[in-house]
């Protein structure tokens, strides 16, 4: 999956490593009926803004920024491999903080209760202290204060349909009047002519209380070729583009619409930036409208992407790779990189962060933009491993930013 098939291989490996020990299981609320009415009309398609092209290059990513503060100590850990920490804030006067991660909380995938490539959930007071969602007893949400992941229970497992049969994760969730709205990776295997094909896309849910999602009858985003072009299991890459996967979601206040980022396999570029829009109704794949894809990415070699909207601005970030840096390979040759645009599809790359170390690997990242108090601050969310337990994500941090030192960075 980079320039060179080495890390293609490594990804692929990881599909594989999906396989072993998985058990259909059903997940709380996360099975949509099939749709009994007519589909709401679609809204009018927009027209495909022009790309002025991105002003990046090596030396821009490699400008290291340097005015934000670490967390002191992580903010979640013990778990076995879970990674790209989503929060959002709500109207809970108690629990204002919402939080939806990943991945493995145990590592026994025989146990389909601890999960496989699932999403697990939790809430906090503030930033810096949570508590994991560990399923119902006796009709009331039963939480874990003890930071204990063999009690966790996800919220968000796989289906049994082609395109969502192996893996949900990448959540991306907007809070908005008083429902959670998520964007999510998919992945599924679809077997046809004694071959096994990877089927990637970005699916929908929708929630009152972030613990009970209903998913959208189909996926969002989903390439038009993936059926028919799609990555046979055992392959190094893709035969062409696609692949809709890692999607960051926003509601736009100013437009009034919702738009995803996503990342998506472009031959010679590692995984590159994508755009939708959706201007109807959020579960509605044929609302959306991919708008650059194919050979007109945002940004290239640009994995993970997350972007917030600060102001009249847009911030974007990514693991992107690049860095040769040997300890540790693949997963030490990214690093956290930020770019900005004062539209959402022309970007100019500012630099890259070291929140923790140069030898190993801090990666997917997710913003939280906090306005309270008078101030606004970018809270940078990252995944964390180290030399002992690669290529396993073993802990979560943050680093914070004000608003008016990210202004400061364009110069």
């Amino acid at each position: 999956m980079k320039k060179s098939n080495r890390f293609a291989k490594w990804f692929v490996l990881l599909c594989a490593l999906m396989l072993p020990g998985l058990c259909a299981c059903a997940g709380p609320g996360h099975v949509l009926p099939e749709r009994t009415t007519e589909p709401v009309p679609k809204p009018a398609r927009e027209e495909i803004p022009e790309l002025a092209g991105a002003v990046d290059n090596a030396r821009l990513r490699n400008k290291t920024i340097k005015n934000y503060i670490v967390h002191e100590s992580p903010v979640l850990e013990n778990f076995y491999n879970l990674y790209n920490m989503e929060v959002e804030r709500c109207d809970d006067p108690d629990y204002p903080y919402r939080m939806w991660i990943f991945g493995e909380s145990t590592g026994d995938r025989a146990n389909p209760d601890t999960g496989y490539d699932s999403i697990y959930h939790g809430r906090g007071k503030d930033l810096d202290n949570w508590e994991m969602w560990c399923g119902e007893r006796n009709g009331a949400d039963v939480w874990d204060t003890t930071m204990d992941p063999k009690l966790w229970q996800p919220v968000l497992r796989r289906a049994d349909k082609k395109y969502d049969s192996i893996h949900n994760g990448d959540p991306s969730v907007v809070y908005k009047d008083g429902r959670f709205y998520m964007a999510f990776s998919c992945v599924g295997f679809d077997d046809r002519d004694g071959r096994t094909y990877i089927i990637n896309n970005v699916m929908g849910a929708v929630s009152d209380d972030g613990i009970r999602w209903t998913k959208s009858a189909a996926p969002l985003l989903i390439w038009d070729r993936e059926y028919e072009e799609g990555w046979e299991a055992g392959t190094p890459c893709p035969p062409s583009t696609g692949g809709y996967h890692r999607p960051s979601l926003m509601w736009d206040n100013a437009e009034n619409k919702w738009k995803l980022w996503f990342d998506y396999y472009l031959p010679g570029t590692f995984l590159s930036m994508g755009y939708a829009v959706n201007n109807g109704d959020f579960l509605e794949p044929s609302h959306w409208q991919v708008i650059h894809a194919e050979q007109t990415p945002q940004l290239r070699d640009w994995p993970n992407p997350e972007v917030c909207r600060i102001g009249d601005k847009y911030y974007a970030f990514s693991d992107a790779p690049g860095y040769g840096v040997s300890r540790g390979g693949a997963q030490n040759d990214r690093q956290l990189v930020m770019a900005v645009s004062d539209n959402g599809w022309d970007w100019r790359v500012l630099g890259r962060f070291l929140p923790e170390s140069k030898e190993w690997g801090t990666h997917l990242p997710q913003t939280f933009v906090d306005n309270s108090g008078g101030v606004t601050r970018l809270y940078l969310f990252y995944s964390m491993t180290d030399k002992e337990n690669l290529p396993r994500y073993i802990k979560a941090n943050y680093l914070v930013i004000d608003a008016v030192e990210l202004l400061k960075l364009e110069g």
